[in-house]
């Protein structure tokens, strides 16, 4: 910065009567780069026997002079010095603003310096506190409460519903506040320290993800933001990768099983009914005349009615069962005995591989993603990535070929490969 006597230039023509009269005293170079402004002093109105100077800031803006007054010389320094560096950085469009506007700027500027935060900082902060001033402040045990009523008058399954009171009652246990007031970093604390594998993990995070969404709903957050358990990172599970069964794994599963796991086996390799589904399932609803089991909206993990086709082979497995009434399985525990008894004999076991086996092998036959989506309750997206071309082998004849013994054997035909 250089102060002087005034020294003329063509650029300071809207200044030329200031200066033959004499008012125009000294002037200020602030630079910039290769940008100069000019504060000019001079003489300003007399008032009261008092003479008061005024400071005058000149530029060029797109090819235009611009002057902009101020009687005191700080303000004049501070509007030269940010008009020099937005110039210099191309951004003259923050130059537009009024004189009252760079007054308010300025204002506002000074009143922040003290906080070490920019004016943009300051009125995100201003801006979001605004918003919660509509937020009703909510505990989270009283959202988990409407949570797990909504779902139940929606009419989703009581085995969805009953995992998701497992999760969030226990996460309500662990974060007795309003539910405005917890942050990503303590949710994320908060599941590390459940020492769970990574699928389960996921599906933890996944339910409390649905209770901060349902509470933005429910104007509990400020909605049109996302959730901070949304952005709680999800982890790598190399466990939910694509598994499934040969048809020889099949076949010995099958030919050494007890009767009990035999017909689990059977259904969840040949209909892709997940397992959670199978066991709320009655004999009423699979038909033999008309060849389908019968999937019902409140039995089904999406709460969609649904057809599933019972293949040849299936329908030989279940004809023995014909006359049979009441649920499938009595409890949970036969489905996991029976993947007990598969992983002692050997077989390369994974979490749904049964339904992924008949998904691989049925789209391999039918090659219709809609269709077969229908059949499962997937998306025909999701079903057309995850499965397709995974049969390279052609296996999926020798899949659906797979048949009890004839009655006057005890003994599973082996499958040949």
């Amino acid at each position: 910065m250089g102060e002087g006597r005034y020294v003329w230039t063509s650029s300071d023509r809207d200044l030329e009567p200031a200066k033959k009269s004499g008012l125009v005293k000294t002037v200020t170079a602030v630079k910039r780069g290769n940008t100069t402004i000019k504060i000019y002093r001079h003489k300003g109105r007399r008032y009261k026997g008092k003479q008061y100077e005024l400071f005058t800031v000149a530029y060029r803006l797109k090819e235009n002079q611009q002057r902009k007054n101020f009687s005191r010389y700080k303000e004049a320094w501070d509007f030269a010095s940010d008009t020099a560096t937005a110039l210099e950085k191309g951004r003259a469009q923050v130059l537009s603003l009024s004189g009252a506007d760079w007054q308010s700027y300025m204002a506002a500027k000074n009143l922040l310096q003290p906080f070490g935060i920019t004016l943009h900082e300051a009125i995100e902060e201003y801006v979001a506190t605004r918003k919660r001033k509509n937020i009703v402040e909510k505990r989270v045990g009283e959202i988990v409460d409407e949570l797990l009523k909504a779902k139940e008058n929606a009419g989703l399954s009581k085995r969805y519903i009953e995992t998701l009171r497992t999760y969030l009652l226990r996460f309500a246990t662990s974060f007795q506040t309003n539910i405005g007031s917890i942050n990503t970093g303590a949710i994320t604390r908060w599941l590390d320290s459940l020492k769970v594998g990574p699928r389960s993990y996921n599906n933890v995070r996944q339910a409390v993800v649905t209770l901060f969404n349902f509470a933005r709903r429910r104007g509990y957050l400020t909605k049109g933001e996302m959730t901070e358990a949304a952005d709680v990172e999800t982890v790598r599970d190399d466990e939910g990768e694509i598994a499934i069964l040969t048809p020889a794994e099949l076949s010995k599963l099958l030919r050494k099983s007890k009767p009990d796991y035999q017909l689990y086996f059977a259904l969840a390799a040949f209909t892709g009914i997940r397992s959670a589904e199978l066991l709320r399932l009655d004999w009423s609803e699979i038909n033999f005349e008309k060849g389908h089991i019968e999937v019902k909206a409140r039995k089904a993990k999406t709460a969609t009615r649904r057809l599933v086709p019972i293949q040849p082979n299936l329908a030989k497995w279940l004809e023995p069962y014909r006359s049979s009434k009441g649920k499938l399985f009595k409890s949970r525990r036969t489905v996991d005995s029976a993947i007990k008894y598969a992983k002692r004999l050997g077989v390369p076991w994974k979490a749904n591989c049964l339904r992924h086996s008949y998904a691989t092998y049925r789209l391999s036959i039918v090659p219709d993603a809609g269709r077969i989506a229908l059949e499962m309750g997937n998306s025909p997206a999701k079903l057309f990535t995850n499965y397709r071309e995974l049969d390279r082998e052609n296996h999926a004849p020798q899949w659906f070929a797979i048949e009890p013994p004839p009655l006057r054997s005890r003994r599973i035909i082996p499958f040949v490969t």
